[in-house]
């Protein structure tokens, strides 16, 4: 009955609703549920892949490898990694007990790892899965939001085999974009301070965040 309360609640957000009950709020208990979950949602494409945004949270920068979003506080850095994934690379993530939270990651044939590191008692958060990582710096009380909006976009990503055969072969992606590495975390504390250090602190910003329940859902990438 418990499994049913949570899988409900899950449902209820990837779906656009404003409404999200987990009864289990533990970070274990998040990653379990959302990764568990296969959907074929899907409302941003890019070059080779797309993805879902949940209700909340928008779109600031993107490129073809690389975009910020934004909730109504706090900014998600994501990256995907297509040449990583056309590649078939894989790295084995090593745990540690001395970080807030460290565990591998592995549901429905996907990888990854999620760690979280205290941090002027904020929460940094890295989770890669499915060949793309999100980080994040948020505070304890936006912690649980945060860790089910990064499970719901990266377990949502979905790539198209036929068109990254095409870009990655003829060299079409730009792959000096950015020097990131995806498999390892950044455990050294200058990188997580040089991260807040880029994104800041949220400010009220005038665009409004879109409704999502308005955003027409895409196709299959053909």
């Amino acid at each position: 009955m418990k499994k049913l309360g949570i899988l409900l609640g899950i449902l209820l957000f990837v779906s656009g609703c404003s409404v999200i009950s987990i009864d289990d709020n533990s970070i274990d208990g998040i990653v379990s549920s959302v990764l568990s979950y296969e959907s074929d949602l899907a409302n941003q494409s890019l070059q080779g892949y797309k993805y879902y945004l949940p209700k909340g949270v928008r779109q600031i920068t993107q490129t073809s490898t690389n975009t910020v979003l934004l909730d109504q506080k706090n900014y998600y850095y994501l990256y995907v990694d297509t040449v990583a994934y056309y590649h078939h690379t894989e790295e084995e993530y090593q745990e540690r007990d001395d970080r807030y939270y460290s565990r591998s990651l592995d549901y429905n044939g996907n990888k990854g790892y999620l760690e979280i590191n205290v941090v002027n008692d904020k929460y940094f958060i890295e989770m890669m899965y499915h060949y793309a990582k999100i980080e994040a710096y948020v505070t304890k009380e936006d912690l649980t939001v945060a860790l089910t909006n990064i499970c719901t976009i990266l377990s949502s990503i979905r790539y198209n085999d036929s068109v990254l055969a095409t870009l990655v072969g003829d060299n079409v992606l730009n792959y000096k974009e950015e020097s990131f590495d995806i498999f390892k975390p950044k455990r050294e504390e200058g990188n997580f301070l040089d991260y807040v250090e880029q994104f800041g602190t949220y400010q009220d910003i005038d665009n409004e965040i879109p409704d999502e329940d308005t955003i027409e859902i895409e196709e299959e990438i053909k």
